[in-house]
């Protein structure tokens, strides 16, 4: 978040038609630097957009155990920028306010918080075991909304999406996951020096 707010400070300065983006999760606009970099933007009318991907939990607390408001938009409000709630599993939609937000930061309208409401369809990590705080077929039911497959109909409903573009479409996806898995495991382990790398300047 406050790199976001930096580069579009630094946009603003430079008078650069440059929007900053920043996606964070629902839990992560509870912590502090959320709220500064909120704050920050809304004062000096910085042009940077701020997505909350609200998948309804942090970890393993539910949203009304977040918030004192109902909504993650609500917050928007108290730092002079409007705020947006989207259905997250609606590529359009987003696609609609991240537009419009973008208009307004490029027009020196300021700031824009959008949240998009979306589902976790698994654990939040391996050592999260999540039938512990979730009820018994939750993640069922919020599969059937899963963006992949719903914009998948709606794509073959208007002609752009056909079956055997999907499957080279799988192909390719799927080949480029496995040329990047072997890249990974096969690269050398970084040297120790290399910690102290982007932290001083270098001369």
């Amino acid at each position: 978040m406050p790199h976001a707010v930096g580069v579009s400070l630094a946009a603003k300065m430079d008078k650069k038609d440059i929007v900053s983006f920043v996606t964070l999760g629902e839990g992560s606009s509870n912590q502090g630097d959320f709220h500064e970099g909120l704050n920050f933007a809304g004062v000096h009318k910085l042009p940077v957009i701020t997505m909350v991907e609200n998948n309804k939990y942090a970890i393993s607390v539910p949203l009304k155990k977040q918030l004192a408001c109902e909504q993650v938009s609500d917050r928007a409000k108290g730092y002079g920028m409007p705020g947006i709630t989207v259905d997250g599993n609606d590529p359009l939609a987003v696609y609609d306010v991240v537009k419009q937000a973008r208009e307004r930061g490029i027009s020196g309208e300021g700031p824009t918080l959008i949240e998009a409401i979306t589902d976790r369809y698994t654990a939040h990590s391996s050592d999260d075991d999540d039938r512990l705080y979730r009820e018994k077929g939750e993640v069922e039911a919020a599969k059937k909304k899963d963006a992949l497959q719903s914009f998948a109909v709606y794509l073959r409903d208007t002609g752009v999406l056909t079956d055997e573009k999907e499957e080279a479409l799988h192909k390719e996806v799927e080949q480029i996951v496995n040329d990047a898995t072997d890249y990974a495991e096969q690269a050398p382990y970084a040297e120790p020096e290399d910690a102290l790398k982007y932290v001083y300047e270098e001369v």
